[in-house]
């Protein structure tokens, strides 16, 4: 087992790129964005085109089926909201206390305090989420997340075969959409969160961060004025107001639209 475990590290070292860790936020989130915004847009069209649902379509079905569904969209929405609020992503990682969770140097919340840190509770950490961003990724991260993107892939494609769910193609949805919940969010978080250890990448919310620091740090210039803040400040603005629309599209599904179904003659 440990001589496959050091061919599959040396075949990593080959085949992946050398991407620091911040890199990997932005691709592993860029490509999470797009998994549910392209679909969302195919589907404002030409639903007819994708062999699964949204993940609004999905969710809205679910909840349709079992009302409680929405409570959980809801909890889910007020558990990101209220463990930033409480303990806000920031450029360092932060030290747990016995009263309230800290977060890993990749951003992530966790209850592990680190060693030797009784006299530094709810203190920073200095320049451990720097150096996070900083290092190179391992290799056999990049073949460990081809592996699951081409598992995501064959276990979709099984489910529309196995299921001639048409027109609405929810169980090739529920597939799709719940791998990618337990790959990318579910297990890291849990995993951050038990024992304090971060994938190698940041979250969502520290890439916006890390963006944002880039396109401050850029010398555009306009009439002597600085661009580079205002347009860390855009980008950042309109990446947050997405999220908080497809939040709102979930938990009021269709909304927008949910204003014509309830006054269609207003």
């Amino acid at each position: 087992m440990q001589g496959l475990r050091t061919q599959a590290v040396q075949a990593g070292r080959i085949l992946a790129p050398k991407l620091e860790r911040r890199r990997w936020g932005y691709f592993v989130w860029v490509i999470a964005l797009g998994v549910i915004g392209i679909p969302e847009i195919i589907a404002a069209k030409w639903s007819h085109w994708l062999p699964f649902t949204t993940i609004s379509g999905m969710t809205g079905h679910l909840e349709r089926q079992h009302n409680w569904v929405e409570l959980i969209v809801v909890a889910v929405i007020v558990f990101v909201v209220f463990s930033t609020v409480r303990g806000r992503p920031q450029p360092q990682a932060l030290e747990p206390t016995k009263d309230s969770p800290g977060r890993t140097p990749g951003g992530r919340l966790t209850i592990k305090q680190s060693p030797a840190a009784a006299d530094r509770e709810g203190q920073p950490l200095g320049r451990e989420a720097t150096r996070f961003d900083d290092h190179y990724a391992p290799g056999i991260f990049f073949i460990s997340a081809a592996l699951a993107c081409i598992a995501v892939g064959v276990a979709t494609y099984a489910a529309t075969r196995a299921w001639d769910d048409r027109p609405h193609h929810y169980q090739p949805a529920y597939v799709l959409y719940g791998t990618l919940a337990v790959l990318w969010l579910i297990i890291p978080s849990l995993v951050a969160f038990t024992w304090g250890k971060d994938p190698p990448y940041p979250t969502l919310f520290r890439t916006i961060s890390n963006l944002e620091d880039w396109f401050k740090a850029r010398r555009w210039q306009i009439k002597d004025r600085l661009i580079g803040p205002y347009v860390a400040w855009l980008i950042a603005f309109v990446i947050l107001w997405g999220l908080v629309v497809l939040l709102l599209h979930l938990t009021l599904y269709p909304f927008p639209n949910i204003t014509h179904i309830l006054n269609p003659k207003g």
